[in-house]
């Protein structure tokens, strides 16, 4: 595996981990002069208990910083959302996500974001069948910067990127507060997309209403991630649909 990193932004390694089969990569360092830890990895095809254990024993190491971590994962998070054929169950592998949530409180950027989705990154040839088996994941304190998050069309490869856009770094001037976009008051739309996306999310989440507060603070983080990336969708709608009609005035002049 390798992490790239694009020329010109402030990326500075202080420490790196990685295995000596090349499946995991983490560096220690400071983007735009915040620390963090930035990871990929390739999870094992076959049962590889030692990978995974090792895996969870570097990363705790590293907790005390935000942790940005990507990569294919060869394993799904939930058998019934995450696989084209929801008849195959957990693989080890599948066991590992819950266990990075849970010991590391990472978010799933995308099924945060997307939580009654369903969409896929890896397509089988072989047994015609598709799943979610890539994944970003990040710390509470870096889901805060995240805008978007969206996954590519399965075009040249057997895989779809997940794409997701931050916003890392101080901004002199603003506050770090995040604010209802207004044009979404009179949006017909975005209101039944939004009541479609609560209704999904109770219906998903209903063993957690036994703690309203903590039930109250998750669903915020989720509705406010909904509404991001509807607004994300919005916009670059708009900007398509601006660019074409810019090439159509070009072409009759």
């Amino acid at each position: 595996v390798a992490i790239l990193v694009q020329k010109g932004v402030d990326f500075q390694v202080d420490h790196q981990y990685q295995d000596s089969s090349g499946r995991y990569l983490f560096l220690k360092g400071r983007l735009e002069g915040k620390e963090l830890v930035q990871g990929t990895l390739y999870g094992p095809n076959v049962m590889d208990r030692a990978f995974y254990q090792t895996v969870c024993k570097v990363l705790r190491s590293l907790s005390d910083l935000p942790l940005f971590l990507g990569g294919d994962f060869n394993a799904v998070a939930d058998p019934q959302h995450d696989r084209s054929h929801a008849g195959a169950g957990w693989s080890l592998g599948g066991r590992f996500l819950p266990c990075l949530y849970a010991a590391l409180g990472l978010v799933d950027v995308w099924r945060t974001l997307h939580p009654g989705d369903h969409d896929y990154t890896h397509l089988s040839r072989a047994h015609t069948t598709l799943s979610h088996i890539d994944y970003v994941l990040v710390s509470p304190e870096l889901f805060s910067a995240v805008r978007s998050a969206d996954i590519a069309p399965i075009q040249i490869s057997d895989h779809a990127w997940v794409e997701v856009e931050l916003r890392i770094g101080w901004h002199p001037g603003r506050s770090g507060l995040w604010y209802f976009p207004h044009d979404l008051y009179e949006d017909q739309f975005f209101y039944k997309y939004i009541k479609t996306q609560w209704h999904h999310y109770g219906q998903d989440n209903q063993v957690h209403t036994q703690d309203p507060v903590l039930y109250w603070e998750a669903t915020k983080a989720v509705l406010r991630g909904v509404m991001i990336s509807y607004s994300v969708h919005k916009r670059r709608s708009r900007d398509a649909q601006i660019l074409h009609l810019e090439k159509l005035v070009c072409k009759e002049r």
